[in-house]
């Protein structure tokens, strides 16, 4: 393999993650990121299959660089409830300051069976374990009140993350708000209320962004 070629899969992530911020997810294709690196197509694709690929892992690094639940966790006068509401209003505010080719982008990518697959794992396998942390915490302060921990962090990582996705499923206004009381009285059922007063406004928001009204 040529000395050029020689680029590590953490050094690919990193170039993605830099032209995604410059010119926009939806503007960035393989080849920028082989030619900005100074790469072939075949060092590229021995880390990647595929663009959706790519974006996977950068998606998953860009977590763990801005991993909200460390800074949840700083926050030291919060019980472990309001840790798990900060988290998630951390995590869906962004949503709303999207442009409408990025939004384009990001439902065009719903479609793909290896984003939504790689989605799935690492809201289980990543995402889903420090929810079950906080839970556990929750249990133990009293804020929080789950027999299957582990299971319930699962459950609700998944539909907030893709049932409740506007670029997964796209449904009217009215079923997308539907969703957001099914969620929020689930979490009261589960023993964990994570949806506040603001976390359903946020939502709300989030959907007068995305869908039309009836």
């Amino acid at each position: 393999m040529p000395r050029s070629d020689k680029k590590t899969k953490q050094e690919i992530l990193e170039t993605a993650t830099r032209l995604f911020a410059e010119k926009g997810l939806e503007n960035v294709n393989v080849e920028d990121v082989v030619k900005e690196l100074g790469v072939t197509r075949g060092a590229f694709y021995h880390y990647f299959k595929s663009r959706e690929e790519l974006i996977s892992g950068v998606m998953y690094k860009s977590f763990n660089d801005n991993n909200p639940f460390v800074l949840a966790n700083r926050q030291k006068e919060l019980n472990a409830l309001e840790k798990l509401r900060f988290v998630f209003k951390l995590d869906l505010t962004p949503r709303l300051d999207m442009s409408d080719s990025l939004r384009a982008e990001m439902k065009k990518l719903s479609d793909s069976p290896v984003v939504f697959k790689n989605e799935m794992l690492t809201q289980v396998n990543v995402v889903a374990p420090y929810v079950e942390k906080l839970l556990i915490e929750g249990n133990t302060d009293g804020s929080i009140s789950v027999k299957y921990p582990k299971q319930t962090a699962q459950v609700i990582s998944m539909l907030i993350a893709s049932w409740l996705s506007p670029f997964t499923f796209q449904v009217s206004y009215k079923e997308y708000s539907d969703k957001v009381s099914f969620l929020e009285q689930l979490g009261q059922v589960l023993g964990v209320p994570f949806m506040d007063k603001e976390m359903k406004e946020l939502l709300e928001e989030i959907g007068k962004h995305e869908f039309e009204k009836e």
